[in-house]
């Protein structure tokens, strides 16, 4: 009897840490940087205004490519496509829509970037 009450009791523990480590997983594979699918659009020097995200949107779209997002970011426009393919096409259209003085680069993803400062700066408290 006492055996059973031991095996019973170590059980539930068990079951929870295990839990916890299958969430504490799921949720750093969840934080991993996605493939790096968007452009960032950002003006080469200051006073260049950024291309309104509507003519980003309809010229890319003309010319067959799939865009799920433009966003603004900072002091630029980030577009997020579908595939890696797409995303090469993109930046070869670009180059040809926008005139001179934008830099048009890739962008990781933004959750990636947040979790990156959030780190940095709970380093500060672990010392």
């Amino acid at each position: 009897m006492n055996r059973r009450f031991l095996k019973r009791s170590l059980l539930w523990p068990v079951i929870i840490m295990m839990l916890a480590a299958a969430a504490m997983i799921g949720l750093a594979i969840s934080r991993m940087p996605a493939n790096g699918n968007a452009l960032q659009i950002r003006p080469a020097r200051t006073g260049i205004s950024l291309p309104d995200g509507f003519y980003v949107y309809q010229s890319l779209s003309q010319r067959g490519i799939h865009i799920k997002s433009i966003t603004p970011l900072d002091d630029g426009l980030v577009v997020q496509l579908d595939s890696a393919e797409q995303r090469q096409m993109a930046h070869s259209a670009l180059q040809d829509i926008l005139p001179e003085g934008f830099i048009i680069r890739n962008c990781e993803p933004s959750h990636s970037r947040a979790l990156m400062e959030k780190l940095n700066h709970n380093r500060l408290k672990l010392g």
